[in-house]
């Protein structure tokens, strides 16, 4: 396999671009396919900072078009999740949902294989769109390049922090989903080249305000330490839910701290 291949898996793993795969059949091994997705998460980060990208050329975009900053913020988010497919903000509600309203491991695990919505989801979904909306609007009061490096920063940051919590914990055992699979432990060797691979993307943030970087920075760490005693205390290690849960709220960590400058 090539990292070329890891990379469009990331690409289609993490958004709904239809980027084909270089020298791959149709009826490929699916245990080829896993291992190439478990590789392919070095550059998690890396795809995050492009899609970060993406967002922030809608939210200047529809500025630029005459649009107020709020609903600027609402356009660009409603872009990335079409992007995406929602792909985090669902987990996000899944998690809330699970870690709000399951007294049991087993409950747990059950609320989250569950496809339906409930109060704790939609709660948490809508405070944490509703955080970075107003996050987006604020920050639209600074120079574009600013806009930039905040949204592009805090999107390959959101996708560290899986990578970050990959390598420091196993995943549960007895989860039933694909991505289970996928979100395995992973060696610190991959969190490192994840960072490097992705540096050019979250490096500008910290060049314009080392200061709210390095703030960020420690608050999600506080965060990371936190999430993960609990989700072991809870059901003992990571889920694919849990990952993407952890990516959103990191990433918003990130925009609420570019709200300071």
């Amino acid at each position: 396999m090539s990292e070329l291949q890891y990379f469009v898996a990331a690409v289609q793993f993490l958004t709904r671009l239809p980027v084909p795969m270089p020298g791959v059949t149709v009826d490929e091994d699916p245990q080829k396919i896993l291992r190439r997705l478990q590789h392919a998460v070095v550059y998690f980060p890396l795809v995050g900072g492009l899609i970060g990208l993406a967002t922030a050329a809608m939210l200047l975009a529809a500025v630029g078009a005459g649009f107020p900053p709020w609903i600027a913020a609402l356009l660009a988010l409603g872009g990335e999740a079409w992007l995406t497919g929602a792909f985090h903000e669902d987990a996000l509600a899944d998690s809330c949902d699970a870690l709000g309203g399951g007294w049991t491991r087993e409950q747990v695990l059950e609320i989250m294989r569950d496809s339906r919505l409930g109060t704790y989801g939609v709660v948490g979904l809508t405070i944490g769109i509703g955080l970075r909306a107003a996050a987006l609007a604020t920050i639209l009061t600074q120079p574009p390049a600013w806009v930039l490096a905040a949204v592009v920063c805090s999107a390959a940051s959101g996708r560290l922090a899986i990578l970050a919590l990959m390598v420091t914990t196993a995943p549960t055992v007895g989860r039933e989903a694909k991505t289970g699979d996928v979100a395995g432990r992973q060696p610190i060797g991959r969190g490192v080249a994840a960072a490097a691979f992705s540096a050019a993307l979250w490096l500008p943030f910290w060049f314009f305000e080392p200061a709210i970087m390095t703030g960020s920075l420690l608050v999600t760490g506080v965060f990371l330490w936190e999430f993960r005693r609990r989700i072991l205390r809870r059901v003992g290690g990571t889920t694919g839910d849990l990952l993407g849960c952890v990516a959103f709220v990191v990433q918003g960590i990130v925009l609420l701290g570019a709200t300071l400058r």
